[in-house]
């Protein structure tokens, strides 16, 4: 067991973003989908990113409910929930695509897969520390338990207008753009470190191959 998946077993914990930090780059699901897929098509990546407003991004992904909705809702038994780390477990086999589990899922947090007949749900990137927290740029991503999100989200809203009333109100736009120089700068290192790890992986985009 990772120790991802060791806590998460202790206080029932799932990646989540702060909204105050994410800035919607879409590396978390880049990230998802080469760890699990072996892809770059982040369609079916089980981190999403979600542009709220112009200025206020999330990512979400599933949260392990408690006696989750989307079990109950199967009616085939694809799916079951860990005892040990609330990890939604997925059948394949017994799965259909019925859409009966994205529907009653209240977060949006369960990814079709109709090329393998089945549904994609994060499960902390299994033996390994999830891979959307590792390669955010921003450090927005952490795992976090529902009373740890409340508080945090709180926290990060309040940041977030009064980050946006200094540039309103006091005309901060130095700080501003300073700011935006340097997530671009953290941003562009996490690519290129996302970019090394994908190609070691074998994991490029359709049409490259090594050497070319």
């Amino acid at each position: 067991m990772s120790s991802a998946q060791a806590q998460a077993q202790l206080e029932r914990q799932f990646v989540s973003a702060d909204i105050a930090k994410c800035i919607g780059c879409g590396l978390c699901e880049l990230a998802c989908v080469i760890q699990n897929e072996r892809s770059l098509n982040v369609a079916k990546s089980r981190i999403k990113v979600i542009h709220m407003t112009p200025l206020a991004c999330t990512a979400v992904a599933c949260r392990f409910c408690e006696d989750a909705p989307c079990v109950r809702a199967c009616p085939r038994n694809a799916l079951s929930q860990s005892e040990q780390t609330g990890v939604i477990l997925v059948d394949d086999e017994r799965c259909d695509l019925c859409g009966w589990c994205v529907e009653a899922c209240p977060y949006g947090a369960i990814v079709v897969d109709p090329e393998r007949n089945t549904v994609l749900i994060c499960d902390l990137c299994g033996e390994e520390e999830p891979k959307c927290v590792e390669f955010c740029p921003t450090e927005a991503l952490s795992l976090s338990t529902e009373e740890e999100l409340r508080k945090k989200t709180f926290s990060s809203m309040a940041s977030l207008f009064s980050e946006v009333r200094q540039v309103i109100d006091r005309g901060a736009w130095q700080h501003l753009f300073a700011k935006a120089v340097d997530i671009g700068r953290k941003v562009e290192e996490k690519f290129k470190e996302l970019a090394r790890w994908a190609w070691e992986l074998g994991v490029y985009p359709e049409g490259g191959a090594r050497g070319a």
